[in-house]
């Protein structure tokens, strides 16, 4: 028993220490944020805590709202989440294009949950239809929390208005500050308004943030439509923000709660460029450095996309990435696009907009093919001293990755890939290949796009990845990492980087940006000027 008398024998698997803590949070508080460390089980401690509340009639549904690549983690009937941890009868719905169902145990009366994802739920049509499924004996559960960070996006609008409607909520976040303290305003004010008392972000930009104008290489202040641009340049009285969410918040490290194998210090493999493709990207460089240098505004969003093009070419590719990413367009960054709505999105959760379908539509060009040899150089002798080997390969382009998946079927290794636009079939038999309940004897090539493939997803029956290209956004690293650093690892897990350099060892790109991530920074935050340096510096 538990210190609230959970009968925690009840459960389906027997919950570590930490989790049991959580669980008991979870029925104490009619809102909390569970910012577990990814991997430490908060799917588990949510399901769990949602059916001892059922249990004690404070709720009779759930409703989870979850990035699209994450709905079936949710939902999937055979290796879902639900699936896994209900002991409660119980029917599970699917509110999406095609709305499905299915029913776990034969007693009446059914526990009923309900799953959705953000992108669906912009539309006002659906919202409307969902809203009725919303009562105070409701408990909303928001997974990945960071999806509504933007006060004004339409899906964090949807989600106000779902909360509106519940009883009790839940955000579920391993990186609640996966850029900076701003993205805590609208996850806040939907767990409640009493935590910040701060309803709007100007209040809380103006006491939490010190912001100062930005200014023109002639050093005079830029200003739009006669009001000064202002850039946030620091954060003032975190303290209290610390103090005003500790009562409804609990963050545990795997470090200090699980007893997994280590993840082992990062390998770096550099791997030259020949000479015509050094040639191509010193020449793209120089004129960047140029453009960065010499304009009079240049925002670090047009920077972050200009720089893509050079870590493009050191996968061996030009074109599509200016298409996908317009520059004309101030709310994209590296790690945001338009959510067609008026609002934003993390970019990888539409990746066949930003990777995929657009990029290939504007006529990527193939122009050299060192990493990819590499590579498969690489795998070969790593399955050479280990026959059963299982590796992931996490890849930023999707011409990329669909370049090494035709190589490893063409010398006749089986393979399972995740990207954006994929249909459902081919990516479920995707993911059963790594989950260890159901991965196969022998060898498994595994590749994902950052983002589309590592959200949510368990993949330990794989304990070596290879990244091949890098993702600006920290936040998606973590993700890619914790999908085999996670409770059923029971090997130690090697981590790959693959690092493009010139002929005699000549610094790229992606030397800053494996560099800026071990260091723990968000590549999309880099500043024009700094930018500048590092190009300068190779």
């Amino acid at each position: 028993m538990g210190h609230m008398g959970l009968d925690f024998s009840r459960c389906r698997t027997t919950p570590f220490a930490h989790q049991k803590i959580g669980i008991e949070a979870l029925c104490s508080n009619p809102f909390f944020f569970l910012t577990d460390e990814m991997g430490a089980g908060k799917s588990k401690q949510v399901i769990d805590a949602a059916q001892f509340l059922y249990e004690q009639g404070v709720i009779d549904r759930v409703l989870i709202v979850a990035p699209a690549s994450v709905r079936s983690v949710w939902y999937d009937q055979e290796l879902g989440e639900l699936q896994k941890h209900l002991w409660t009868p119980s029917i599970v719905g699917e509110f999406h294009a095609k709305t499905r169902q299915w029913t776990y145990g034969d007693n009446r009366p059914l526990m009923t949950w309900f799953v959705t994802n953000y992108e669906f739920i912009r539309s006002k049509n659906r919202l409307n239809q969902l809203l009725p499924f919303c009562t105070y004996k409701t408990l909303l559960v928001l997974d990945e929390s960071a999806y509504v960070k933007s006060h004004d996006s339409a899906q964090t609008k949807a989600c106000k208005q779902l909360r509106e409607r519940c009883g009790r909520v839940v955000l579920l976040n391993g990186t609640p500050i996966a850029h900076s303290p701003l993205d805590l305003f609208s996850q806040g004010n939907i767990l409640s308004p009493t935590i910040l008392n701060c309803k709007y972000i100007t209040y809380f930009k103006a006491y939490y943030a010190v912001e100062e104008p930005v200014r023109g290489a002639g050093g005079h202040v830029i200003e739009r439509h006669g009001r000064a641009v202002k850039t946030i340049t620091g954060w003032r009285h975190l303290d209290e923000i610390q103090r005003r969410f500790a009562p409804y918040t609990l963050r545990r490290l795997k470090k200090d709660c699980l007893d997994l194998p280590p993840v082992l210090p990062p390998i770096t493999y550099t791997v030259p460029l020949d000479e015509n493709t050094w040639t191509m990207y010193t020449s793209m460089r120089d004129d960047l450095v140029v453009w960065l240098s010499d304009e009079t505004v240049v925002t670090a969003q047009q920077a972050a996309v200009k720089v893509l093009r050079l870590a493009q070419l050191t996968s061996g590719f030009l074109g599509g990435v200016e298409a996908a990413f317009p520059e004309d367009n101030h709310h994209i960054t590296s790690s945001i696009i338009p959510d067609g709505h008026g609002g934003t999105q993390p970019a990888d959760t539409h990746a066949e907009y930003a990777q995929g379908k657009t990029q290939e539509l504007y006529n990527t060009k193939e122009v050299s093919r060192e990493k990819l040899d590499f590579v498969l150089n690489l795998y070969r002798e790593l399955l050479a001293a280990d026959p059963n080997l299982k590796v992931i390969v996490w890849c930023r382009f999707v011409p990329e990755l669909k370049r090494l998946i035709r190589e490893m079927q063409y010398s006749q290794y089986d393979c399972g890939f995740i990207y954006g636009g994929q249909n459902k079939a081919e990516r479920e038999a995707a993911l059963r290949l790594l989950d260890p309940r159901t991965a196969p004897k022998g060898p498994v090539f595994f590749v994902g796009t950052y983002g589309t493939g590592s959200l949510g997803i368990n993949l330990t029956a794989a304990h070596t990845v290879i990244n091949m290209s890098y993702d600006y956004s920290y936040w998606k690293f973590l993700q890619s990492a914790a999908r085999v650093d996670r409770p059923g690892q029971v090997s130690p897990v090697s981590i790959i980087d693959i690092v493009a350099t010139g002929p005699t060892g000549q610094a790229t790109i992606d030397k800053h940006i494996v560099k800026l991530r071990r260091q723990r920074a968000d590549v999309a935050e880099y500043t024009t000027a700094a930018w500048v340096l590092a190009l300068r510096e190779e």
